[in-house]
């Protein structure tokens, strides 16, 4: 017994000697800043700003030698966006430049359709700035981006916009002609209601006031985030407007006006959705629309569909309406079904294609859904739409047993390999996600697709030199060094090019150097593309690529219709992140001043954004990806 009192006491001794030995523990000094180094790094930051403005002058500089109004307004637009860190003073002036040359572009382009005698000259001109632009503004300053969107509205537009707000498209009977100029009103209507939320966030005043600007044009499924932020300053008022809304939306002929069916149709998805929980910082309850409001247009929106129509937009938004009206008028959804069934039976096999596709696109529809539409297709074409979709659906399934049950039901050989190779890819992204880099590796050396090999082998290589430890670093050297071994030096076509750009895409995170080496050569493949493009392009009327001898830009990403070069801007920015001096210096070598101009901006872009984040859970190959606002 004694013993025991002793270990007993002895216990709590050291207990309490423990505890307060480690509360009389200093907390760890912090290490102390070198003022030299901080000063060091200060100065570098200094010279690398001064040196991207000069940058950016020197390319306002190059705008100005440009031969087309719409490319000026595009180097603009992409000047002024990436000035605003330095001096937002400056980009309202570049952003005001670039609206000056999209007035010019405006005459430039009304002169050429009046003079033009292709039937479908709007369809094929992509060329203009515009939109592009204004959403730039929109990034830093949505109420200048308002009056933009107004000052550079053409007349053409301004007169559509304002004929869209009566206009009544009637579908009585007869399938709808397209209306480019209504179509453009449209997305001219949604563009002005975008900036105007980004304008009045946080002001309720302000966003009532455009609530009933935007209901008095139009009721477009818009107004329903416009509702909601106000809901979360003034729920009283939002539940007032949101009635007001769908009274509107109600009382208009929706038998007759099919944009309106259309956006009814959205209003009724988003009330039929499960109840959101408030939440976790606001005590405010999520914007709903009253439910006998919600009847009443599902009411009025299964009597439009019910008359009698021959229209393809008609019969394709019965079938759509069913899952949605009957969760708001069960006792009604019959009669639309025996609708439905009655159109299918008299549908044209070109709508029953359309209607087949919008079925398969349906994020509802599962691979063994699309397997049983595909056994009841007959037209090639379609089949060949769908297979694309399957294929992407079965590759996102974890159950192998399930996967390779489905696999081998696919008709079509070379999709059946396809899916197989699709699976095979999901299943490395799986364990590459888990931690399994060995497992990975091992099952990326049995895929027989050397592209698909190349493109795993990278993705994990930078997944694991996200990491950053000493041992990463030279695991992903090890992948990178795989997968350049399964690429040529110089390449024989497009393919073998797609294969050198995604090694130099892997190498601009684990090893730059070789990442410059590698796309050093490909410079000069670059400039006989774009060079042999722009001569072609002289001898065809229909390619809108180049006009006047000159590229046509866009500030979004989607550059030079095909012009491969253009389908690397990912890679340029990469190298422009790592070595901004040195891949401006490769720059020089484009030998045309639009391209050259172009590649000096993404450079830019790329060392002014973010530093990438490390893959997550469920991810790979994402820590190299630059992600920019405009891109």
């Amino acid at each position: 017994m004694l013993f025991r009192k002793l270990i007993l006491l002895t216990t709590i001794f050291i207990s309490v000697s423990s505890s307060a030995v480690a509360q009389t523990q200093p907390k760890p000094t912090p290490q102390p800043i070198d003022p030299a180094a901080e000063e060091e790094k200060a100065k570098k930051k200094k010279e690398m700003d001064e040196r991207v403005v000069q940058m950016l002058d020197q390319s306002v500089a190059d705008a100005n030698g440009l031969r087309l109004a719409q490319n000026r307004a595009v180097v603009y637009g992409m000047v002024a966006d990436l000035y605003w860190k330095y001096d937002d003073k400056r980009s309202r002036e570049l952003f005001r430049n670039a609206a000056s040359e999209i007035i010019t572009y405006n005459a430039e382009a009304e002169k050429e359709r009046s003079d033009s005698t292709e039937p479908n000259f709007d369809f094929g001109d992509q060329g203009d700035p515009r939109n592009d632009v204004l959403n730039l503004v929109a990034k830093h300053d949505a109420d200048l981006a308002l009056e933009l969107l107004l000052q550079t509205r053409s007349p053409r537009l301004a007169d559509a916009v304002a004929k869209a707000a009566v206009a009544d498209v009637k579908t009585d009977g007869v399938a709808t002609i397209f209306d480019q100029d209504r179509a453009r009103a449209t997305q001219e209507i949604a563009l002005e209601q975008r900036f105007s939320q980004l304008a009045a966030a946080g002001d309720p005043d302000k966003m009532i006031k455009l609530i009933k600007d935007s209901m008095a044009k139009s009721v477009t499924p818009g107004l329903i985030s416009l509702l909601q932020q106000l809901n979360q300053k003034d729920p009283k008022t939002a539940t007032d407007l949101g009635a007001s809304v769908i009274t509107k939306l109600s009382d208009a002929d929706l038998a007759r006006n099919q944009d309106d069916l259309r956006n009814a149709l959205s209003f009724l998805q988003y009330g039929s959705r499960p109840a959101q929980p408030p939440s976790p910082d606001s005590k405010v309850k999520p914007f709903a629309f009253a439910d006998a409001s919600l009847k009443d247009l599902a009411n009025k929106m299964l009597n439009a569909l019910l008359v009698p129509s021959k229209s393809m937009a008609s019969t394709m938004m019965v079938t759509q309406s069913i899952p949605v009206l009957e969760k708001y008028v069960p006792e009604r959804i019959a009669l639309l079904k025996q609708r439905d069934a009655e159109n299918k039976k008299s549908t044209p096999t070109e709508m029953r294609g359309a209607m087949n596709m919008q079925r398969a696109w349906s994020p509802s529809s599962t691979p063994e859904d699309l397997l049983t539409q595909l056994s009841k297709v007959t037209n090639d074409n379609e089949k060949r739409q769908i297979y694309p979709i399957l294929t992407s659906k079965i590759g996102q399934i974890a159950d192998e047993a399930r996967a390779k049950k489905l696999i081998d039901q696919i008709p079509d050989d070379k999709t059946r390999a396809t899916a197989q190779e699709q699976f095979d890819a999901a299943k490395i992204m799986r364990a590459a996600a888990a931690g399994k880099i060995d497992e990975a590796r091992r099952l990326i050396g049995t895929l027989t697709n050397r592209r698909m090999q190349i493109q795993r082998l990278v993705a994990l290589a930078v997944q694991v030199r996200a990491k950053g430890a000493d041992k990463d670093i030279e695991s992903a050297k090890l992948f990178m060094t795989d997968a350049k071994a399964l690429t040529k030096d110089y390449p024989d076509d497009e393919d073998d090019l797609a294969d050198i750009m995604e090694v130099v895409r892997g190498y601009s995170a684990v090893d730059p150097e070789i990442a410059f080496r590698m796309f050093e050569p490909v410079i000069n493949e670059f400039n006989d593309m774009v060079q042999a493009s722009a001569t072609l392009s002289k001898y065809n009327k229909r390619d809108r690529t180049f006009k006047k001898g000159e590229l046509v830009m866009r500030a979004n990403g989607n550059f030079g219709g095909g012009l491969l070069m253009f389908r690397y801007v990912q890679q340029i920015q990469l190298l422009g992140k790592a070595d901004l001096d040195r891949m401006s210096l490769l720059a020089d070598r484009f030998g045309r001043g639009d391209t050259r101009t172009l590649v000096k901006l993404w450079a830019i872009q790329g060392f002014l954004a973010p530093p990438p984040r490390a893959p997550g859970p469920g991810s790979i190959g994402v820590a190299n990806t630059v992600v920019l606002a405009n891109f």
